[in-house]
């Protein structure tokens, strides 16, 4: 069995809370029925972001005309960046533990203004010495590549990487690629989980 040497962290809804309603809620957009014709086209086009092939200029660019130029760049832009709320004051206390023994990263699917936002408000991301982000390495968990490259750019084997995550699909891609896993519910059940294997 190889040895644990780094833990890996998700950021949204694991490090940091977010809020995705946010976003249509800042528009105005407050049910399904008033969201309903723009979230095909917005979900394209945030993804497009996140993978890191368009700036946020041009992804300002492709967003006004999605949602009829009701909307300036910058009530889109501070709408969008609403989804990004606070540290998760939960998960401290674990981070802070395992740090001691562990070399800590984050990987974490997001943008170049959700990024901007984290490192301006977040404290905990300062705990991590590895930062690993979709938009930089363009691309996406689960896809196998993201593991890969981060485990090559840190210089470990997969098997020695513990990657936590709230989306089970992301921990079964890291899992597939040869990582261990945990599934994040909240602080209580990470700390349990981690307790309990044999590292």
């Amino acid at each position: 069995m190889s040895v644990l040497k780094v833990i890996l962290f998700d950021l949204g809804r694991v490090l940091m809370h977010i809020d995705f309603d946010a976003f249509p809620n800042g528009l105005g957009l407050t049910t399904q029925e008033q969201r309903l014709p723009y979230t095909g086209l917005t979900k394209k086009i945030v993804r497009k972001y996140e993978e890191g092939k368009i700036s946020t200029n041009e992804f300002l660019d492709a967003m006004v005309p999605v949602y009829n130029y009701r909307f300036s760049r910058e009530q889109i832009l501070n709408a969008f960046n609403d989804i990004i709320v606070e540290d998760n004051q939960d998960i401290i206390a674990f981070v802070e533990e395992v740090r001691a023994k562990y070399r800590l990263g984050v990987l974490s699917n997001t943008c170049a203004c959700h990024w901007e936002k984290v490192e301006r408000i977040s404290s905990i991301i300062k705990i991590f010495p590895d930062l690993f982000t979709s938009f930089h390495l363009g691309v996406m968990k689960p896809d196998p590549i993201i593991y890969q490259r981060v485990c090559e750019t840190i210089s470990v084997a997969p098997d020695q990487v513990l990657f936590i995550d709230d989306l089970k699909e992301n921990v079964v891609g890291a899992q597939t690629f040869g990582m261990k896993g945990i599934v994040f519910q909240n602080s209580e059940q990470l700390k349990s989980d981690f307790s309990l294997r044999k590292w």
